[in-house]
């Protein structure tokens, strides 16, 4: 079971309303999900360059110290 309400890369490739979107806008299915796994990818660095800085404080324990973990 999924935490978040929010679409996966595959599922907004293939959701119908987004689609409608893209063709009225003129967006390629290969561009939108370069531009996807592009953002997914800088997204996944910066929460892990986050949890390695709280890692490194004073040695510290990430999950013991971060809130949002």
């Amino acid at each position: 079971m999924r935490k978040s309400n929010d679409l996966t890369i595959s599922e907004a490739l293939r959701d119908p309303l987004i689609a409608m979107v893209m063709r009225a806008d003129g967006v390629k299915l290969e561009e939108f999900k370069q531009l996807l796994e592009t953002a997914a990818r800088k997204r996944e660095s910066k929460v892990g360059n986050f949890i390695n800085a709280i890692a490194n404080r004073n040695g510290a324990n990430p999950a013991t110290v971060c809130c949002f973990c």
